[in-house]
């Protein structure tokens, strides 16, 4: 078998640049600590308008200090991590190559505050191993290579990500992985429902490996300058009112301020158009229940509605040393649900 060798000397195998800084922690505070004084792979996308998860405004204010919501780990993450080596080594196995963690901390040697964290490394290839593929081949001819592992759900899978391509947020932080790492390859591994790998390969492109530069060391200018991005009023609208959720300052005069007399009356008009849209909304279904009478499901060509009934919820009665009062408790009440095939 070929191995290279894991840790500094790992990037010696490659020519592209110089190497970029290892950094070993311990703890997840210790990790935590040390993405917050980069753009990492995760948060790029942003940079560009393709996170589904941050906005590059957003992301501003997380990195000056005004962060909202902290880093939590879901139970879908837990075990995101758990099946990773799992993984990583099954399809290592099924493609006749050698893998191993790679779970230090990298910083870009030459975009100052650009990092990364990675899942493992495609260290060697079996020799032995019957049959061949692309990822030895490019081990090869590069050395070693980035796997980076998803654990996608079926329907997720089929909605975004299509063959050998992921969505647009995951193939930017492959590209960041590849900048910060100075390494020329990876294998995305998606394993899809639990029990299907689809892996492929990504090289280094170096024109978006120069974008990544251009607009981290842009974000990092911007903050120097106290120069925050334009926000995203519709995406952005709820960290916005969460920045700002504190009043007790003077009173603002914006008499003949076009634009705030124009924003108030907009939100007057839209406050309008929606009480008068739930009004309208519980006409038309009062109206239904009128035609349907006790009808559970409707059934209209593509429509389908359901008016089942959800069932009673009794008040719960606090103990005498409570007061002795009722709390909670819902009556029973008719649920609307339409559907719409082929929308």
């Amino acid at each position: 078998m070929t191995i290279c060798n894991h840790g500094i000397t790992l990037l010696e195998t490659h020519r592209r640049k110089q190497m970029p800084t290892f950094h070993s922690y311990k703890t997840q505070e210790e990790w935590l600590e040390l993405r917050s004084q980069d753009i990492t792979s995760t948060e790029s996308s942003a940079l560009f308008g393709l996170s589904p998860y941050v906005t590059e405004f957003e992301l501003y204010h997380n990195k000056v200090g005004e962060q909202i919501n902290s880093f939590v780990s879901t139970e879908r993450m837990k075990w995101g991590n758990r099946l990773e080596s799992a993984i990583a080594y099954g399809v290592a196995e099924d493609y006749g190559l050698i893998v191993e963690p790679f779970k230090e901390y990298v910083r870009h040697i030459e975009c100052p505050r650009m990092g990364s964290s990675f899942d493992f490394i495609v260290s060697g290839i079996v020799t032995d191993f019957d049959g061949d593929n692309e990822f030895r081949q490019l081990f090869l001819a590069h050395g070693c290579g980035i796997l980076e592992i998803k654990n996608v759900d079926g329907l997720i899978y089929n909605r975004k990500w299509q063959e050998k391509e992921a969505p647009d947020h995951i193939e930017v932080q492959v590209q960041h992985q590849l900048e910060v790492a100075s390494m020329h390859w990876t294998m995305v591994c998606p394993l899809v429902g639990g029990n299907e790998a689809k892996p492929f390969a990504r090289l280094y492109d170096p024109e978006i490996g120069r974008a990544l530069r251009e607009v981290v060391t842009n974000f990092w200018k911007m903050i120097e300058d106290g120069t925050p991005p334009q926000p995203n009023f519709a995406r952005d609208a709820e960290f916005i009112i969460q920045l700002h959720q504190n009043a007790g300052g003077d009173v603002l005069d914006a008499t003949g301020d076009e634009k705030v007399e124009s924003l108030l009356k907009e939100y007057d008009l839209q406050g309008r158009i929606e009480k008068d849209a739930d009004l309208r909304r519980k006409a038309i279904k009062a109206e239904l229940l009128e035609y349907i009478g006790d009808a559970s499901k409707v059934i209209c060509g593509n429509m389908t509605l359901s008016a089942t009934m959800t069932a009673e919820t009794p008040p719960k009665v606090i103990t005498t040393d409570m007061v002795g009062n009722e709390i909670g408790g819902r009556k029973g009440f008719r649920n609307f649900r339409l559907t719409v095939r082929g929308e």
